[in-house]
């Protein structure tokens, strides 16, 4: 055999040993997530999603949520019957933005997923119900903003009325202001299971007859789990 017959063959069995290992990289994690389970999967698909990132669309925003950083933990899994449903619940640890606002948040995530063929995919976002949160806070914002009194009554939990003190006295003075501007600068957020408590820092600028207003300040405010979204209660200051 020549030298260059034997590089040849040696160059041939170098390719198929590579294309082999790089069908093993593609194979072997399918294979094991078979053998263990639609519960590896699901958590996998989860964990996987701490490399690549979270840009969460809302309904009704302009700009996604999206992630800086965001850890999910303690997640449990339970399939329900015929194997092609499943809710995962974990605990999520998240920070990230929504336009100029800064979001941070720790609590109860709950992601509906489905089967797919052979994989596992979120039925809906992966983090469902930080998505639902926010929307709220955003949706408040934007009402404020524009002085929307009916959006702004749509955004609270049915029965509850806006406390009658120092809320709607705030509630009034700011839709009293002209050229009005109402920034979320920081929303931080806890989430239960089926309520959340949001501390915010925000921004007031506008015109009073007498002279111009510009404020910063923080509030505290409560929401409540409504279905797949949430509304404020008591009140919306």
């Amino acid at each position: 055999m020549s030298r260059s017959e034997a590089w040849s063959r040696l160059g041939g069995v170098i390719i198929a040993v590579l294309a082999a290992g790089a069908a093993m990289v593609v194979l072997v994690p399918r294979w094991l997530g078979v053998a263990a389970g639609p519960e590896a999967e699901i958590i996998t698909v989860l964990k996987s999603t701490e490399r690549a990132g979270l840009s969460l669309a809302l309904p009704g925003v302009g700009e996604p949520l999206t992630s800086r950083e965001h850890h999910f933990a303690r997640i449990t899994v339970n399939v329900e019957p015929g194997g092609q449903r499943a809710v995962a619940w974990a605990t999520l640890d998240f920070s990230g933005r929504l336009g100029r606002t800064s979001v941070s948040s720790l609590g109860v995530e709950r992601v509906p997923f489905v089967r797919r063929g052979r994989d596992w995919v979120p039925e809906g976002l992966a983090a469902p119900r930080l998505a639902a949160a926010v929307r709220a806070l955003e949706s408040r914002r934007q009402a404020l903003e524009v002085g929307d009194r009916e959006a702004l009554e749509r955004l609270l939990v049915r029965g509850a009325e806006a406390d009658a003190g120092a809320g709607e006295a705030e509630l009034a003075r700011i839709m009293s202001l002209q050229r009005r501007r109402y920034r979320s600068e920081a929303w931080y957020l806890r989430l239960e299971r089926d309520e959340a408590v949001a501390s915010e820092e925000w921004r007031l600028e506008g015109q009073l007859p007498s002279r111009p207003v510009d404020e910063k300040g923080q509030r505290r405010l409560s929401l409540i789990r409504s279905g797949e979204e949430f509304l404020f209660s008591p009140g919306l200051m």
